[in-house]
């Protein structure tokens, strides 16, 4: 009896050991690999092969995780900065691009950029991100991303009447930040890809400039700065924390109110969003439109913020001191004025 005791004990033992591996016995490396990218339907989904990434993490002494920023700049193939929080943010101007409207040049300061975000989870990374693109670029910019393992969010209009046609594609990802850099480059990639098949040819028209900053800054009582003809504003929404998919988003990832302005004291462009709650739209829209200032799109930037936050975008003309007005009119319809 002891002998069958036995042998029974050491086969059970011998089919523990053997749990989870293949055919071959060496083990299911798909499935103990960490994930590469985590789509936000399933953290624990692999969106891309992990073992041939480099983490681009580093746990420090405190236990606290660093972005290896230097690996997800090679990997995009563009240069950012840290901010003072510890995210680790990519612009890409599309300057490659002649936008105009009303008679105005559609500029990079004037909200013609895309950007990329890093912050360091406990998963890898989490990255949002944001860029402009013509309508022949949309949907190859689009499978770029879900064949990255990105998750589009959001899709729409900042301006209206603008020649070409531009739409803002919002995206995200969790994971191994080195593979979620590697899918911005695929997005980059596909937008070349486009542009030599069909070059810009069309340069927008230029425009003067004149604008009294001090003034501006008065009236919107934020301070501005002025670079390239453009008067650019943000207004931080301090009272509001976001989260996306469960991390905390802190100050320079969360998304802001913003405003630029364009071109002399007789006839000046304005254009931006403003960040909102559900609540405050309807009061926020109809003070803009007191002021004569046009709504151009209602969006959410984000499937999966907390709260939810919705944009409000403008676009206007006429002399600054009306514009800027309008746009502090609207702020005070906010809690602490914007």
């Amino acid at each position: 009896m002891r002998r069958l005791l036995l042998a029974v004990a050491m086969v059970v033992v011998s089919g523990c050991g053997m749990a989870g591996k293949g055919p071959s016995g060496t083990g299911d490396v798909e499935a103990e690999a960490p994930p590469a990218v985590v789509s936000a339907k399933a953290k624990g989904a692999l969106a891309t092969k992990a073992e041939s990434v480099p983490a681009a993490v580093a746990t420090t002494t405190a236990g606290t995780t660093q972005l290896d920023t230097r690996a997800i700049e090679e990997a995009i193939g563009l240069t950012g900065a840290t901010m003072a929080d510890g995210v680790f943010r990519i612009t890409k101007p599309r300057g490659d691009l002649k936008v105009a409207l009303d008679g105005f040049p559609i500029t990079p300061r004037m909200g013609l950029a895309g950007w990329v975000a890093f912050r360091a989870d406990a998963s890898g990374a989490l990255l949002l991100g944001v860029m402009p693109v013509t309508t022949d670029e949309l949907q190859a910019v689009v499978s770029a991303l879900v064949n990255a393992g990105l998750e589009p969010s959001a899709l729409h209009p900042h301006y209206l009447g603008e020649e070409p046609r531009i739409s803002f594609v919002h995206f995200s990802g969790l994971g191994n930040p080195v593979a979620l850099a590697r899918g911005v480059r695929d997005v980059l990639d596909a937008i070349v890809r486009v542009r030599t098949a069909r070059p810009v040819t069309k340069r927008a028209a230029g425009t003067e400039s004149g604008l009294d900053v001090a003034r501006l800054d008065a009236l919107l009582k934020l301070h501005g700065e002025h670079e390239g003809q453009v008067y650019r504003v943000t207004a931080p929404r301090t009272d509001l924390r976001l989260r996306e998919m469960d991390v905390d988003l802190g100050a320079t990832m969360s998304p802001t109110s913003w405003a630029a302005f364009q071109g002399t004291a007789e006839r000046t462009a304005v254009a931006g969003e403003l960040m909102l709650l559900p609540s405050e739209v309807q009061p926020v829209i109809h003070a803009l439109r007191e002021a004569r200032i046009g709504v151009v799109g209602i969006h959410d930037d984000s499937t999966r913020e907390e709260p939810r936050v919705v944009f409000v975008s403008f676009w206007g003309t006429g002399r600054p001191e009306a514009l800027a007005t309008g746009i502090r009119k609207a702020l005070d319809r906010l809690p602490q004025g914007g």
